[in-house]
């Protein structure tokens, strides 16, 4: 496995490493990998007096949401925006939980579009908060669809609303029987994809076209989508879509600090796991490439649960257990970002939201033939988080940021670098600079002239800096097969190891910070959250559009 340094863990550092270890300290739990729910539940258990121990492979936490500078610029590897940061909602409440709510504090984007929606008509349909505007927006855009959006919205509440039934700790069968008699549209649906929905709903071209243009959020397209995560997504979004007020650079810091601040508390960096060992029938330690070996009461597997089998020997699962770490994983991504001089991307319509292109109506196809590696009418995402908060601090002053991704074969690029890597830097040079063009001539005219800093990030960098097994995006595929009532949860064959990472539990920092959440209360019986107590979907809106108004009313008086 390829491994390069951001060059943040200093010789300093790697000796402070070494001297804690030489300390033979204990630990409750031994953590390894630091994704976001790792971090989540690591900053619990701490929080709750536990000493735990995390091992990250890379010299920076976060997983995707970490961040890397360059030449003044600090890009957040894949994450740009978040839900559930309203007081009541699941993020919020776990920095409540920790006392951190007022140092890690959120900005809505727009509430009027917190997603704009490129068509291959060159209209733009803007998704706001709210089904109701949602509804008037695209029917004010493609007249005659009324009827059949709000027959699929009325889907994606009752779907919601049956979500918030399933029991989360169900032991007995007769619970979970108990729960299903409550989820009659959720049971009927189970094996349904976006797609499907669709068509039951009679959506028209542009109604398909409006409502799955996002479709990277989960790098599935509608056909192969399972109407779960999408439910989860764009319900949660449409009670409000958030951006860290300090970047997520600032974030993943913070709860770093938060861990080591506690006592007994570590992080080793550049400490890659290669074994995990079994004794009689617990785990007993992990051992790692350096030579350092960890034990601990308990242990936390953050790293992918399919790669981690490997280090246990899948032979030692029982045959009931194998096929739920033996999944296909979701796609990979290419993305390029920018830092951008001299001009002003606000004068081009970007602004604080988000921007999904497309170049042709049929999503599925689309979808096709990119991981065929044909681009010519691809999907394109566009993101500048320089203006998502108004708090400054990751490009240079006049400076600005903007981010672009799309999918990407995996199995292409890696082939290509490990058969000739100057092959393989060309196509990435090639491939970004067919995407800017489609940004020069539909956004920002002569965009090459105003690029101080250009980085592509490939399938095999998302691999290699972020141990995505396949340089996957999401873990294990958000199709149907996989998002049962089976999939994957925190529990092992072995009573002191427990899965913690999105195919155990969902993807996102919603999602993984939800995972972490969960385990933690299973493990310590402390549930801080209780779903019952959210603020309704009107609540959770007015919220946002409160905050917002004042967020930037204040930064506008500033100016």
């Amino acid at each position: 496995m390829r491994r390069y340094s951001t060059g943040a863990l200093t010789p300093s550092h790697r000796e402070e490493q070494e001297k804690l270890y030489k300390e033979n300290h204990v630990y409750d739990y031994v953590i390894v990998g630091s994704g976001m729910s790792a971090l989540s539940v690591s900053a619990l258990l701490a929080n709750a007096g536990y000493k735990v121990c995390i091992l990250e492979v890379h010299d920076v936490a976060g997983g995707y949401a970490h961040t890397y500078s360059m030449n003044g610029y600090s890009f957040c590897a894949q994450v740009h925006y978040i839900w559930g940061c309203a007081p009541g909602q699941m993020v919020y409440e776990f920095l409540k939980h920790l006392e951190l709510e007022k140092e890690i504090k959120f900005v809505p984007f727009d509430p009027d579009g917190y997603d704009h929606m490129t068509l291959p008509d060159g209209k733009t349909v803007k998704i706001p908060y709210g089904y109701r505007k949602l509804i008037d927006n695209i029917e004010s855009a493609y007249p005659g669809q009324r009827s059949s959006l709000q027959r699929f919205i009325s889907l994606l509440e009752e779907f919601e609303r049956e979500i918030q039934l399933i029991p989360k700790d169900s032991l007995h069968w007769w619970q979970k029987m108990q729960g299903a008699l409550k989820c009659l549209t959720l049971l009927r649906s189970r094996y349904k994809t976006l797609q499907n929905v669709f068509e039951e709903c009679k959506l028209s071209r542009e109604a398909q076209a409006i409502l799955s243009a996002n479709t990277g959020d989960f790098m599935s397209p509608p056909e192969e989508l399972s109407i779960f995560p999408y439910v989860g997504l764009f319900s949660g979004y449409n009670k409000g879509a958030y951006y860290p007020e300090k970047h997520f650079k600032f974030f993943v810091d913070r709860l770093t600090e938060f861990i080591t601040d506690h006592d007994g508390c570590h992080i080793y960096y550049e400490t890659e796991v290669t074994g995990i060992h079994l004794a009689k029938d617990r785990i007993e330690k992990v051992s790692c490439r350096n030579g350092k070996e960890f034990k601990a009461d308990k242990f936390i597997c953050n790293m992918d649960p399919q790669k981690a089998s490997h280090l246990i020997g899948r032979d030692k699962f029982p045959k009931k257990t194998l096929h739920s770490v033996s999944y296909k994983y979701s796609p990979s991504s290419l993305m390029i970002y920018l830092g951008i001089k001299d001009i002003d991307l606000r004068d081009y319509g970007f602004g604080n939201h988000n921007t999904w292109h497309l170049e042709q109506w049929n999503i599925n196809q689309a979808w096709k033939e990119m991981r065929n590696n044909c681009y010519d009418q691809p999907w394109l995402f566009l993101s500048t988080p320089t203006f998502h908060t108004p708090v400054g601090g990751v490009a240079p002053d006049g400076c600005q940021i903007l981010e672009i991704g799309t999918l990407a074969n995996f199995e292409f690029f890696e082939k290509l670098y490990n058969e000739d890597p100057h092959a393989y830097r060309v196509e990435k040079r090639e491939l970004s600079n067919r995407l800017l063009k489609i940004v020069e001539e539909k956004y920002i005219p002569d965009l090459s002239k105003h690029i101080a800093l250009k980085v592509i990030g490939s399938p095999v960098t998302n691999e290699t800096f972020c141990f995505a097994p396949f340089g996957n995006c999401y873990g294990s595929e958000l199709t149907p097969e996989y998002m049962g009532l089976d999939r994957l949860a925190s529990e092992t064959p072995w009573d002191n190891f427990f899965w913690c990472n999105a195919s155990s539990g969902y993807a996102s920092v919603f999602g993984t910070i939800t995972t972490g959440s969960r385990l933690y209360s299973k493990l310590t019986g402390d549930q801080f959250y209780l779903p019952e107590n959210a603020p309704s979907t009107e609540e959770a809106i007015n919220y946002a559009n409160r905050l917002w108004n004042e967020t930037w009313q204040q930064k506008s008086s500033l100016v």
